[in-house]
């Protein structure tokens, strides 16, 4: 497996790539390429480009959650993916309606959009990416000790309510070495992603 930064605000000297209060990544593993969030706008496709990395070739978007610091560059896809679309993996609640200060924080395209665009595999439950990688659905507030906290409101039902991103989820990678948690914010807490790794994909193997 193989993981590039193509953005998050971090940048170096002498590297001349831009930065942003986001996240995005690219993924390789086996035949599979994936790319992790969308940044915060098209930073992450021209840092791609710069980096010589084609990213028309991605079989799987995958969202943390659906903060537009990870979800902004989603109009940019439209760029990128002229007939062979990849398929959008993400929490049911990912693209719907969010708020903070009353000021939008949410995807820049809407769920109805998005479906009439992409295959979407909207998913409580973990799903296989590869052989070794999997992306763990939602993650359930398992430990008390780290509870989540909210962040501004989420629209469901045709009202805003609090909203205590319940779709931030996250990718594991079993390695040979041990485990590998490849997150966003981690708003669901890094422990409740090792239980639910646990929980969900080892038992699943016993």
């Amino acid at each position: 497996m193989k993981l590039t930064v193509l953005v998050d605000n971090n940048v170096y000297i002498d590297h001349y790539y831009s930065g942003e209060p986001a996240l995005s990544f690219y993924i390789e593993d086996g035949s599979k390429k994936i790319l992790f969030d969308t940044g915060y706008s098209d930073t992450f496709y021209t840092n791609a480009k710069k980096l010589g990395i084609d990213l028309s070739m991605v079989t799987e978007v995958v969202f943390s959650h659906g903060h537009n610091d990870h979800t902004g560059g989603l109009p940019v896809l439209e760029t990128i993916f002229k007939e062979q679309k990849p398929t959008i993996i993400a929490h049911p609640l990912t693209f719907y309606p969010k708020q903070a200060c009353e000021e939008e924080i949410g995807s820049a395209i809407s769920l109805e959009e998005l479906s009439k665009k992409y295959s979407l595999q909207l998913s409580k439950d973990p799903v296989k990416l590869s052989e070794r990688l999997t992306f763990l659905g939602e993650i359930p507030e398992i430990v008390l000790f780290e509870p989540r906290k909210q962040v501004g409101e989420t629209k469901l039902a045709g009202k805003f309510v609090p909203d205590y991103v319940t779709d931030d989820s996250a990718i594991v990678y079993e390695g040979k070495n041990g485990i590998y948690i490849i997150t966003g914010c981690s708003h669901s807490g890094i422990r409740m992603c090792l239980k639910t790794t646990a929980t969900n994909i080892f038992a699943s193997c016993m």
